[in-house]
Protein backbone atom coordinates (compact mmCIF):
# COMPACT_ATOMS: atom_id res chain seq x y z
CA UNK A 1 0.00 0.00 0.00
CA UNK A 2 2.66 2.65 1.07
CA UNK A 3 4.09 1.73 -2.59
CA UNK A 4 0.94 2.72 -4.47
CA UNK A 5 0.73 5.67 -2.36
CA UNK A 6 3.94 6.78 -3.10
CA UNK A 7 3.44 6.41 -6.50
CA UNK A 8 0.28 7.69 -6.81
CA UNK A 9 1.62 10.93 -4.94
CA UNK A 10 4.63 11.14 -7.49
CA UNK A 11 2.44 11.24 -10.30
CA UNK A 12 0.72 13.68 -9.10
CA UNK A 13 3.06 15.89 -8.25
CA UNK A 14 4.08 15.34 -11.80
CA UNK A 15 0.94 16.31 -13.14
CA UNK A 16 1.22 19.62 -10.81
CA UNK A 17 4.65 20.50 -12.08
CA UNK A 18 3.90 20.14 -15.64
CA UNK A 19 0.67 22.34 -15.17
CA UNK A 20 2.78 24.62 -13.73
CA UNK A 21 5.76 24.48 -16.27
CA UNK A 22 2.98 24.97 -18.93
CA UNK A 23 2.10 28.09 -17.48
CA UNK A 24 4.94 29.97 -17.29
CA UNK A 25 7.07 28.25 -19.71
CA UNK A 26 5.92 29.73 -23.32
CA UNK A 27 7.07 26.48 -25.23
CA UNK A 28 7.19 24.22 -21.82
CA UNK A 29 5.57 20.44 -21.18
CA UNK A 30 1.85 21.23 -22.50
CA UNK A 31 3.02 21.63 -26.20
CA UNK A 32 4.33 17.75 -26.24
CA UNK A 33 0.53 17.09 -27.72
CA UNK A 34 -0.81 20.27 -28.10
CA UNK A 35 -2.42 19.60 -31.24
CA UNK A 36 -3.57 17.09 -33.61
CA UNK A 37 -3.09 20.36 -36.12
CA UNK A 38 0.70 19.27 -35.91
CA UNK A 39 2.62 17.77 -38.52
CA UNK A 40 3.59 14.44 -36.06
CA UNK A 41 1.73 11.69 -36.32
CA UNK A 42 -0.97 10.79 -33.04
CA UNK A 43 2.18 7.91 -32.78
CA UNK A 44 4.98 10.11 -32.36
CA UNK A 45 2.64 12.57 -29.97
CA UNK A 46 1.88 9.61 -28.04
CA UNK A 47 5.64 8.89 -27.56
CA UNK A 48 6.91 12.44 -27.46
CA UNK A 49 4.52 12.31 -24.72
CA UNK A 50 5.77 9.30 -22.93
CA UNK A 51 9.24 10.29 -22.94
CA UNK A 52 8.48 13.64 -21.83
CA UNK A 53 6.84 11.75 -18.64
CA UNK A 54 9.51 9.75 -17.86
CA UNK A 55 12.27 12.49 -17.75
CA UNK A 56 9.99 14.44 -15.30
CA UNK A 57 9.36 11.25 -13.22
CA UNK A 58 13.45 10.74 -13.12
CA UNK A 59 13.75 14.09 -12.22
CA UNK A 60 11.41 14.04 -9.40
CA UNK A 61 13.26 11.41 -7.99
CA UNK A 62 16.44 11.44 -5.41
CA UNK A 63 19.31 10.92 -7.95
CA UNK A 64 18.46 14.05 -10.29
CA UNK A 65 15.87 16.32 -8.25
CA UNK A 66 18.57 19.05 -8.45
CA UNK A 67 18.52 19.02 -11.89
CA UNK A 68 14.39 19.38 -11.87
CA UNK A 69 14.65 23.40 -11.70
CA UNK A 70 17.77 24.15 -13.73
CA UNK A 71 17.14 22.00 -16.88
CA UNK A 72 14.03 22.24 -19.51
CA UNK A 73 13.57 19.83 -21.74
CA UNK A 74 11.66 19.90 -25.21
CA UNK A 75 10.70 16.42 -27.03
CA UNK A 76 10.22 16.81 -30.95
CA UNK A 77 9.94 13.04 -32.80
CA UNK A 78 11.87 11.79 -30.25
CA UNK A 79 14.43 14.08 -30.00
CA UNK A 80 15.00 15.33 -26.73
CA UNK A 81 16.74 19.10 -26.32
CA UNK A 82 17.87 20.09 -23.16
CA UNK A 83 18.09 23.85 -22.50
CA UNK A 84 18.96 26.06 -19.43
CA UNK A 85 21.71 26.99 -16.77
CA UNK A 86 23.78 24.58 -14.59
CA UNK A 87 26.34 25.28 -12.19
CA UNK A 88 28.83 22.53 -13.01
CA UNK A 89 29.60 20.95 -15.92
CA UNK A 90 29.49 17.45 -14.42
CA UNK A 91 25.66 18.56 -14.43
CA UNK A 92 25.77 19.02 -17.56
CA UNK A 93 26.65 15.14 -18.58
CA UNK A 94 24.31 14.15 -15.40
CA UNK A 95 21.79 15.18 -17.62
CA UNK A 96 22.60 13.23 -20.59
CA UNK A 97 22.80 10.19 -18.89
CA UNK A 98 19.68 10.89 -17.37
CA UNK A 99 17.87 11.44 -20.80
CA UNK A 100 20.38 7.87 -22.09
CA UNK A 101 18.47 6.17 -19.56
CA UNK A 102 14.70 6.52 -21.08
CA UNK A 103 12.90 4.35 -23.52
CA UNK A 104 12.23 5.72 -27.12
CA UNK A 105 14.51 8.79 -27.43
CA UNK A 106 16.45 8.88 -30.84
CA UNK A 107 18.79 11.89 -29.73
CA UNK A 108 19.90 13.93 -27.66
CA UNK A 109 20.96 17.67 -28.13
CA UNK A 110 22.07 18.54 -24.86
CA UNK A 111 22.18 22.99 -25.01
CA UNK A 112 22.65 23.32 -21.23
CA UNK A 113 24.78 26.43 -20.54
CA UNK A 114 27.19 25.86 -17.53
CA UNK A 115 27.31 29.11 -15.95
CA UNK A 116 27.17 30.74 -12.50
CA UNK A 117 25.57 33.88 -13.21
CA UNK A 118 21.90 33.00 -14.60
CA UNK A 119 19.76 34.91 -12.03
CA UNK A 120 16.00 36.37 -11.79
CA UNK A 121 16.84 39.29 -14.21
CA UNK A 122 18.07 36.91 -16.73
CA UNK A 123 15.17 34.43 -16.40
CA UNK A 124 12.65 37.43 -17.34
CA UNK A 125 14.37 38.29 -20.18
CA UNK A 126 14.56 34.78 -21.40
CA UNK A 127 10.34 34.32 -20.70
CA UNK A 128 9.99 37.66 -22.51
CA UNK A 129 12.15 36.64 -25.55
CA UNK A 130 10.08 33.41 -25.39
CA UNK A 131 6.68 35.21 -25.37
CA UNK A 132 7.43 37.37 -27.95
CA UNK A 133 8.73 34.78 -30.40
CA UNK A 134 5.19 32.78 -29.39
CA UNK A 135 3.64 36.12 -31.13
CA UNK A 136 5.51 36.83 -33.61
CA UNK A 137 5.67 32.78 -35.13
CA UNK A 138 2.19 32.58 -34.65
CA UNK A 139 1.18 36.14 -36.39
CA UNK A 140 3.59 35.73 -39.38
CA UNK A 141 1.89 34.37 -42.47
CA UNK A 142 3.50 31.09 -43.83
CA UNK A 143 4.92 29.93 -40.66
CA UNK A 144 3.24 26.97 -38.56
CA UNK A 145 4.67 27.98 -35.99
CA UNK A 146 2.72 24.97 -33.86
CA UNK A 147 5.71 22.88 -35.57
CA UNK A 148 8.35 24.49 -33.55
CA UNK A 149 9.90 24.53 -29.86
CA UNK A 150 12.30 27.35 -29.11
CA UNK A 151 13.93 28.03 -25.78
CA UNK A 152 15.70 31.27 -24.62
CA UNK A 153 18.96 31.03 -22.54
CA UNK A 154 20.74 34.25 -21.51
CA UNK A 155 19.22 35.54 -24.66
CA UNK A 156 20.40 32.36 -26.95
CA UNK A 157 17.09 30.81 -28.81
CA UNK A 158 17.71 27.41 -28.97
CA UNK A 159 14.88 25.75 -32.01
CA UNK A 160 13.89 22.46 -32.77
CA UNK A 161 10.88 21.01 -34.89
CA UNK A 162 10.24 20.60 -38.61
CA UNK A 163 9.59 23.22 -40.84
CA UNK A 164 7.43 22.28 -44.16
CA UNK A 165 10.01 23.85 -46.14
CA UNK A 166 12.92 25.66 -46.28
CA UNK A 167 11.55 28.88 -47.33
CA UNK A 168 9.49 28.26 -44.43
CA UNK A 169 12.29 27.68 -41.96
CA UNK A 170 14.28 30.89 -43.36
CA UNK A 171 11.26 32.29 -42.09
CA UNK A 172 11.45 31.34 -39.11
CA UNK A 173 15.34 32.03 -38.05
CA UNK A 174 14.89 34.96 -39.48
CA UNK A 175 12.01 36.33 -37.66
CA UNK A 176 13.96 34.85 -34.20
CA UNK A 177 16.96 36.34 -35.52
CA UNK A 178 15.74 39.99 -36.20
CA UNK A 179 13.60 39.84 -32.32
CA UNK A 180 15.16 42.61 -29.92
CA UNK A 181 17.23 41.01 -27.29
CA UNK A 182 18.19 37.72 -28.73
CA UNK A 183 21.78 37.58 -29.20
CA UNK A 184 22.11 34.94 -31.18
CA UNK A 185 20.15 31.69 -32.79
CA UNK A 186 20.91 27.82 -32.36
CA UNK A 187 18.89 25.92 -35.01
CA UNK A 188 18.28 22.13 -34.63
CA UNK A 189 15.24 22.12 -36.56
CA UNK A 190 15.00 20.80 -39.99
CA UNK A 191 12.75 20.76 -42.82
CA UNK A 192 10.49 17.70 -43.04
CA UNK A 193 10.77 15.32 -46.45
CA UNK A 194 7.97 16.24 -49.26
CA UNK A 195 5.13 13.42 -48.60
CA UNK A 196 5.11 10.63 -51.27
CA UNK A 197 1.81 9.97 -52.85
Amino acid sequence: MTTLLRRTARLAAIALLMGVAACTQPTGLVNVASSPAEDRSLETLRDDAAITFDINEVLLGEQYSDLFFEVSTDVYERIVMLTGTVKFAKNKQRATELIQGIKGVKRIVNELQVTNDYGPRAAANDLWIETKLKLLLLGTKGIRSINYRWRSVNGVVYLIGAGQSQQEMSMVLNVIRTTVRVKKVINHAWVRPPKTQ
